[in-house]
């Protein structure tokens, strides 16, 4: 009859529905799990291009870091219990660079940064902050002069350069490769976006 056929068809059509979106769904977790991951901000250290609790998507197939690329990293000096931190790569191995404290200007192989990203300085953060964030350079700080960055290692800052912990600071200073968990894709929340 007639009436079976568009019953079958119907039904056909709604397994075939189904069995397309159980495909989408396991693809959809595939991704998120071998090829993109989710983190949250925490902090304010990439103000204003990242804001705390920003929802983004990293990848890290196929990556190899360039300068401007946000990354997520895990520093040598962290516990196991302490979250990565996301900075910008300001330079990677090989590269020269000059980080000017008096002007807040950064060269990286004689070239000055555009930066029109960063949070403008203000001389009595740097004062608060200190060495703890390497606003001041100490006479043995090996970022006070023009430095070469090491082979297999990255040299990365905060857009917000006046409250950001990253490579200035003794307790981090460059950056091992290896531990880069991803680039920064974009951002899924609270809006949905490219991140550059």
């Amino acid at each position: 009859k007639l009436e079976d056929v568009d019953e079958k068809s119907g039904v056909k059509g709604f397994f075939e529905y189904v069995e397309t979106f159980c495909y989408a769904l396991v693809l959809m977790i595939a991704l998120l799990l071998f090829v993109f991951r989710m983190v949250t901000v925490d902090g304010a250290s990439m103000q204003h291009t990242l804001h705390h609790q920003d929802k983004l998507i990293i990848s890290d197939l196929f990556y190899t870091p360039k300068t401007g690329d946000i990354v997520v990293i895990n520093p040598e000096s962290h516990s196991a219990d302490e979250a990565p931190i996301i900075k910008r790569v300001i330079a990677t191995e090989g590269q020269k660079v000059f980080i000017d404290y008096e002007n807040w200007e950064v060269f990286v192989d004689g070239v000055k940064l555009d930066e029109p990203y960063i949070e403008p300085m203000r001389k009595e953060l740097q004062e608060t902050w200190g060495r703890d964030v390497a606003m001041i350079p100490a006479d043995d700080d090996i970022y006070n002069k023009e430095f070469t960055v090491s082979e297999g290692m990255v040299f990365v800052m905060g857009d917000n350069r006046n409250n950001s912990r990253d490579s200035r600071s003794a307790l981090y200073g460059e950056m091992n490769v290896n531990r880069i968990l991803g680039r920064v894709m974009f951002r899924i929340s609270p809006e949905f976006g490219l991140v550059d």
